[in-house]
C-alpha cells in the first residue's frame, strides 16, 4: 500500500491566500494533488494541516518536518509519498521514479527535498521525534534525509517544471503561464 501525504499546513503568508485552495484547471491545488497521488498509486491520501479532514500540526510553524511528524502520530507504517500542496505542475512522472527506488529509507530528486518517498517505520518515527526537539537545519527535510539515509535521483531526463513550487503570487503566475 502506498500512502500519499499532502503537506498543506503552512500559513501561505507570502501568497496572501491559502495555497491549497488556489484553482488550476477548475480544481483546487488540494484536489489536483490528491488526484496526482492516486494516479501514482496511492491507495490512501491524507492531508497534513489544520483543515477539514486534515491532521493538525502538533508542532505548529515547524515546516514540513513538523507536518510529517504530526502525520506519523496517526498514520500507519509503510511506503509514503510526501508532497507539498503548492506544486501546480506535479505529475505522476515525477512521483513514480521515487517509488521505484527503495534502497534507502528516503528517495528524493537532486536539489529538491520534496516530493519524497519515505519508509515510515520505527526508525523513521524516532528520527522525526528527535527532529522535533531540534531547530534550524536539524529540523529540516534535508536534515531528516541526511539523518536516516536517502537516495538522491539525478534530474537527467526529468521535466523539472513538475518540481516547481509556488510561494508567491508572481511564482503562481509564472507556473501557470
Amino acid at each position: 500500500m502506498i500512502l500519499g501525504v499532502i503537506l498543506a499546513g503552512g500559513l501561505s503568508s507570502r501568497m496572501g491566500e491559502d495555497k491549497a485552495l488556489l484553482r488550476i484547471g477548475g480544481r483546487t491545488l488540494l484536489e489536483r494533488t490528491t488526484e496526482v497521488l492516486r494516479d501514482a498509486g496511492a491507495t490512501r491520501v491524507a492531508i497534513s494541516g489544520a483543515r477539514d479532514g486534515g491532521i493538525p500540526d502538533r508542532w505548529p510553524q515547524t515546516g514540513p518536518v513538523g507536518g510529517i511528524a504530526s502525520a506519523a502520530l496517526v498514520l500507519p507504517d509503510g511506503e509514503w509519498l510526501v508532497v507539498p500542496v503548492d506544486m501546480p505542475r506535479l505529475g505522476s512522472d515525477v512521483l513514480l521514479p521515487l517509488l521505484a527506488e527503495r534502497s534507502e529509507p528516503i528517495t528524493h530528486w537532486q536539489d529538491h527535498p520534496l516530493p519524497m518517498r519515505l519508509r515510515m517505520d520505527a526508525v523513521m518515527r524516532d528520527a522525526l521525534a528527535d527532529a522535533m526537539t531540534r531547530t534550524g537545519r536539524a529540523c529540516s527535510v534535508f536534515g531528516l534525509q541526511a539523518r536516516v539515509g536517502a537516495t538522491t535521483l539525478p534530474l537527467d531526463g526529468l521535466d523539472t517544471r513538475g518540481l516547481l513550487n509556488c510561494n508567491t503570487p508572481d511564482e503562481w503566475r509564472e507556473a501557470n503561464a
